[in-house]
């Protein structure tokens, strides 16, 4: 099924002159589906391929290794966000998650366009707006959809349910440092948050566009750091066999699981999860693309980034179809915050069928849990 989906694509990519959209859900094959493509081109064909994240480029070099690419086909690599340093003209620009691009960036896509470049556009998930962008826009169509459905049907890919787990922030104990050098003192979550939220409203309100980013760092910082949060997703990973876990900050990813990898962390953890030495891995951000894990089904946030609106896509990259059992995905947010916005942009394009709300105190054996001091786990670095 996999090599015919495959196929149809290429075809799709090659009858439309490599001018478009594809939409491929994850674990079809995209590098695949590009690479045949471009194998079919026997003129000199200079290729640039950008992405939302650098670390997506090393599965794309691994892909040219494994299926091997035409001598006069030419790549370089370059981060989205920096394609207004691109001085060079390329044949083609191949834009890989493209669903992550900000206007800026497509505009920047439109001036490359203007020069005659070709522009092929891969994602994993078509949401309405970056169609409706890309087609106003980029004037680009959509030349081969397979979902994430479909590739659950044809077990592909496993199935999923999203569990999203609430907490309130906590009232109680007094932790988050305010104040400046002079009169230091602390904040209960609530109030700490509370205080920055409002702070940024007011801001925006008043339109003092130079304090917004000042004031969005420190409610973020509130919610990132949040004790609660930590605490009920050590809760959820005590229950579990296996799983993997995600978490905006370090100290975070250091205080969860049985090892954390991130960039200060030892780099061998990942390997000692993937052969199962370790069954419990806290990591920063997003493992690289194109690893599976053995004998995964269950993953964590502790923290969906704001930005990563496809995190929950990419960590079921990771897991595999072994067993037949469906992947389960816990989300832990602080409920009526901004914790809450982040969480529901990133369920958009799943089944809500397969999405459900449930408070911390729900889980079995779950009580509610209010934060505490933790004592730092030893880093692994």
């Amino acid at each position: 099924m996999r090599e015919k989906i495959q196929t149809a694509a290429t075809d799709a990519i090659i009858a439309n002159k490599f001018k478009g959209i594809i939409e491929v859900a994850p674990r079809v094959g995209k590098s695949k589906i590009v690479i045949d493509a471009l194998n079919t081109v026997e003129a000199n064909l200079k290729v640039l391929i950008t992405a939302p994240r650098k670390e997506i480029f090393e599965s794309w070099k691994k892909e040219f290794e494994i299926w091997g690419l035409r001598e006069n086909i030419s790549i370089d690599f370059l981060w989205s966000n920096s394609l207004k340093k691109n001085k060079t003209a390329y044949n083609l620009i191949i834009c890989d998650e493209v669903h992550a691009y900000n206007l800026n960036v497509l505009s920047l896509l439109t001036l490359e366009q203007a020069k005659g470049t070709r522009i092929l556009s891969i994602t994993g998930t078509l949401d309405g707006n970056t169609e409706y962008l890309l087609e106003t826009m980029l004037k680009q169509e959509v030349l081969y959809t397979y979902t994430v459905a479909e590739a659950i049907e044809d077990q592909i890919v496993a199935d999923y349910e999203i569990i999203c787990v609430g907490c309130n922030l906590d009232s109680t104990l007094s932790y988050v440092q305010a104040g400046n050098i002079e009169k230091p003192f602390t904040q209960t979550e609530l109030a700490a948050y509370t205080y920055w939220n409002d702070a940024y409203q007011k801001a925006k309100s008043r339109q003092q566009w130079s304090s917004l980013r000042f004031l969005m760092s420190k409610r973020l910082d509130v919610i990132y750091n949040s004790k609660t949060k930590l605490e009920a997703t050590k809760k959820i990973l005590s229950l579990q066999d296996r799983a993997i876990s995600f978490s905006g900050r370090q100290e975070i990813a250091d205080q969860l699981g049985d090892e954390s990898f991130h960039s200060k962390a030892d780099k061998t953890a990942l390997d000692r999860f993937k052969a199962g030495k370790i069954n419990k891995l806290s990591v920063v951000s997003m493992v690289s693309m194109g690893v599976t894990i053995p004998d995964l089904k269950v993953a964590v946030f502790n923290q969906l980034k704001s930005e990563e609106n496809l995190a929950i896509q990419q960590a079921m990259r990771v897991m595999n179809m072994e067993g037949g059992k469906k992947a389960t995905i816990y989300i832990v947010y602080l409920k009526g915050t901004q914790d809450e916005v982040w969480m529901l942009s990133a369920l958009q394009g799943f089944d809500p069928n397969k999405i459900k709300k449930i408070d911390l105190k729900d889980l079995p054996d779950g009580n509610s849990i209010k934060p505490k001091r933790v004592n730092k786990k030893k880093s692994v670095s």
